[in-house]
């Protein structure tokens, strides 16, 4: 057996929502609960497959961008992905009584997300994922309960939190000309 990812949450959580995978086999396993990691799940879900998405939805940008953030991409870059179109950034701020805005609040970002989620449904599973090991035939799943989960195929939505990154040309420079975002927020 080779490790083939080891991905822990220094603040493990050992609950998941009731909506989680208690499941000992899935077709495929999905690490991150963010926009890439929802998305993937539900156009899986779509095509028939047993899926579990694993992670805090929207944890990342929640917990690790700085408050009062204002996303730089466009708002049509900022929709989450379900295969009817239905459950776009235009749809959650009609829903919720919100008026659009450009840029987009992290905040709004981050609600939009959690809305995604529960107006699909997906099945999201609130566990860390500690490791994940390919065996002949399968990958088996180790989440941070203790339990395991077997799975055919693994998709790693995990984000960008664990590769944040100062350019050394910066490093002598002071916080107050040369800051990362996640410098912003206190990182638990």
């Amino acid at each position: 057996m080779r490790s083939v990812a080891n991905v822990h949450d220094r603040n493990e959580r050992v609950a998941h929502s009731s909506g989680g995978s208690s499941r000992p086999h899935l077709d495929v396993v999905i690490i991150g609960a963010g926009p890439y990691g929802l998305s993937a799940g539900v156009y899986l879900q779509k095509q028939g497959l047993d899926v579990g998405v694993f992670g805090e939805p929207m944890q990342f940008w929640a917990d690790k961008m700085p408050e009062g953030m204002l996303l730089r991409s466009p708002r049509e870059a900022s929709n989450l992905a379900d295969p009817a179109g239905a459950f776009t950034l235009n749809a959650y701020e009609a829903a919720v009584g919100l008026k659009p805005r450009t840029p987009l609040p992290r905040e709004t970002f981050v609600q939009y997300g959690k809305w995604f989620r529960q107006q699909l449904g997906s099945s999201l599973d609130t566990r860390s994922v500690r490791s994940v090991h390919h065996d002949t035939s399968s990958f088996r799943v180790a989440l941070g309960d203790g339990s395991e989960i077997r799975s055919r195929r693994v998709v790693v939505a995990a984000g960008i939190g664990s590769f944040r990154r100062k350019p050394a040309v910066f490093g002598n420079l002071p916080p107050e000309q040369a800051s990362h975002c996640y410098e912003g927020r206190r990182i638990s």
